[in-house]
């Protein structure tokens, strides 16, 4: 693969997994330590440009030398596990000690511990036990295998990827069972089906909206008209158009802000859930000022417009029609 003009380097790790027998051994590989019941022992390779990759920044450049030359290993430690409030015996390796896998003696450089940056293949999840990650040039020598299991290959700038991929197609049909994916290809997967559920989410936000500014239109259209008796009647005692303008355009703007005090809080709540569904925790977000603003606008622009268009049809009325108009 690295002779593939396309490629820049190839990351390659790889994977043997030890379960204990029934009489809590290992049987294809010997230590000098006994494992905890129910923990399990993986072996794990790696070439030079997956080191760069896991620890180039966690390590010094003489420590990294060392775990390149096979002279070294690193540790993750199995996770503790519980029974009530028991904790059950785990086997714990420090940095610092020597360990011997496969008659090999290998010295710890640094241990790791909980889930972060476990080493596994594909799909495969976690599985709890001692890892013990050594270079590629002695995973063999522990493990008897030569095999890779994984390669994570980065391709040059400007690389044909329709070229590339007809590579990897053939590549992964010589060996039976391998597969390939592309960072690239799912990224942009990601972004399309993103920009889909964006669509559709303004989509309900707007049918949304519209049913609320209806609502409001309805509510405020309904309260002018069956007052038209009670305008009449003050236009009769001498109210100017100007002053009835004022007085149910007021009216018409509080029914705005009121609706959108209303939503707002109500929204903000929402929007608290929707992050305690993507955090699993509950906690206060930063308040959208702006789009609170914006809908608040629109609300009051959208009282004032179903206020203004039937009080300007009704203020055009006789008085004596108005007066006499049955509600």
């Amino acid at each position: 693969m690295r002779k593939n003009e396309a490629v820049q380097s190839v990351a390659a790790i790889q994977f043997s997994l030890y379960e204990q027998n029934e009489n809590g051994l290992l049987d294809e590989i010997s230590l000098e330590f006994q494992l905890k019941p129910g923990e399990t022992f993986q072996v794990v390779g790696l070439n030079d440009e997956y080191w760069d990759y896991f620890m180039g920044d966690q390590l010094p450049e003489e420590q990294l030398g060392q775990l390149k030359s096979g002279n070294a290993c690193i540790v993750r430690n199995p996770i503790p596990m519980s029974y009530g409030e028991d904790v059950l015996e785990f086997t714990n390796i420090e940095a610092g000690e020597n360990i011997c896998v496969a008659g090999m003696e290998l010295n710890v450089l640094k241990t790791l511990d909980g889930y972060d940056g476990y080493l596994g293949i594909g799909n495969g999840g976690f599985t709890n036990g001692v890892q013990v990650i050594v270079d590629d040039a002695i995973y063999e020598r522990l493990t008897g295998k030569d095999t890779y299991s994984e390669f994570l290959p980065t391709l040059n700038e400007g690389a044909d990827r329709e070229i590339f991929d007809t590579f990897i197609e053939a590549f992964c049909d010589r060996t039976p069972g391998t597969t390939f994916l592309s960072y690239e290809e799912s990224d942009q997967q990601l972004k399309e089906s993103f920009a889909q559920i964006q669509m559709l989410a303004w989509g309900l936000i707007l049918f949304v909206g519209l049913i609320g500014i209806l609502n409001i239109i309805n509510t405020v259209y309904t309260n002018i008209h069956t007052r038209v008796t009670e305008i009449g009647m003050q236009r009769a005692i001498g109210m100017s158009a100007g002053s009835l303008y004022k007085t149910f355009l007021w009216e018409g703007a509080y029914y705005g802000v009121i609706a959108s005090v209303i939503g707002s809080v109500l929204g903000y709540v929402c929007t608290i859930f929707i992050e305690a569904a993507t955090s699993d925790t509950i906690q206060l977000v930063a308040i959208p000022v702006m789009p609170i603003l914006e809908a608040t606008l629109l609300a009051v622009g959208a009282c004032l417009l179903a206020t203004a268009i039937p009080l300007r049809k009704i203020s055009k009325m006789s008085i004596v029609d108005s007066i006499e108009t049955v509600e």
